[in-house]
């Protein structure tokens, strides 16, 4: 199976809003809202929130991984906080997710950041076995949410 793991484009927007659906479907969660004018507004052009790869397998995009610059104050260094993982149910245990994974390590690397870290839903078993298998560590905190708006 060759895929190609790339920067998304704005032509990805409806896949990336499709699969993200497909990832709160498999941990279990209602369908978030965002969609493809989301991945488009706040994904491209100057007021920009995040970035991604994607990927593709023959022209079509089959998993992506959305990430945005983070800073570690402990560390006193740069790095990426990984919002979302995923692969579709066909391709995966084919590398795609360490593909993705090792892509995001390498974008992390060139804007001088020496980490990246994520949150996986506590009962979505395949993907703590995924990150373990990769030899991530896990911490252990409290969740905090602060409504702003």
């Amino acid at each position: 199976m060759t895929v190609t793991i790339r920067p998304m484009a704005p032509d990805d927007a409806p896949a990336i809003a499709r699969m993200a659906r497909a990832l709160s479907a498999h941990e279990g969660a209602a369908p978030p809202p965002f969609d493809a004018e989301a991945v488009r507004r706040w994904g491209f052009g100057p007021g920009r929130r995040f970035d991604g790869m994607v990927a593709d397998r023959g022209g079509r995009a089959v998993g992506y991984a959305l990430f945005h610059d983070g800073f570690h104050v402990g560390r006193g260094m740069p790095g990426l906080m990984l919002m979302d993982l995923y692969a579709e149910p066909a391709v995966r245990r084919h590398g795609v997710g360490r593909a993705l994974m090792a892509a995001v390590a390498e974008e992390a690397r060139r804007r001088g950041g020496t980490w990246v870290v994520w949150q996986v839903h506590p009962d979505n078993l395949e993907g703590l076995a995924f990150y373990r298998a990769l030899g991530a560590r896990r911490y252990r905190a409290a969740d905090f949410e602060l409504a702003v708006d």
